[in-house]
């Protein structure tokens, strides 16, 4: 029989290795990565479950639930990465609105006063944004390709 005191401990873990998961997940920008883990977080908790008597359960859940977690963070980074291709458009010109209406670019997204389009579960956006005095770049990547939109402003004479 199981001890209840190693059952909440097996299941704190799991919680908090699915969460881990689904972070590790919705980076789709580390690329093959992504790959390495969806093989690796069976293989190192198969290999740990037969070595640890005692701690068993814990690896089986903690693996099972990070590869979970890792599975559904994946999932929210695609589905993210699909909404750019309408979203990131509209952030575009409202920059250009922004840029337009304060002679400045705004220093951050948040500046925007929108909803952010591009959403994941734990991330607020897979936008991103970098702005100087010469110009802006607003980007999104995942493992294969990277999509952007920027401006330069024109070169005043000396």
């Amino acid at each position: 029989m199981i001890k209840p005191t190693r059952l909440i401990a097996a299941l704190a873990l799991a919680g908090a290795a699915f969460f881990f998961g689904l972070a590790l997940g919705e980076r789709g920008e580390l690329g093959v990565v992504q790959y390495a883990f969806l093989a690796g977080i069976p293989t190192a908790a198969s290999v740990l479950a037969i070595f640890a008597r005692r701690a068993r359960l814990s690896i089986i859940l903690g693996g099972t639930a990070m590869l979970a977690g890792l599975i559904v963070g994946q999932q929210s980074f695609n589905r993210a990465f699909r909404d750019c291709s309408r979203g990131a458009p509209i952030v575009h010109a409202a920059i250009e609105r922004y840029t337009k209406a304060n002679d400045e670019f705004p220093h951050d997204l948040s500046k925007l006063d929108m909803k952010l389009p591009c959403r994941c579960l734990l991330r607020e956006t897979i936008l991103h944004y970098a702005q100087n005095e010469r110009g802006y770049k607003l980007w999104y990547t995942n493992d294969r390709q990277t999509l952007s939109f920027g401006v330069r402003r024109p070169q005043s004479p000396l």
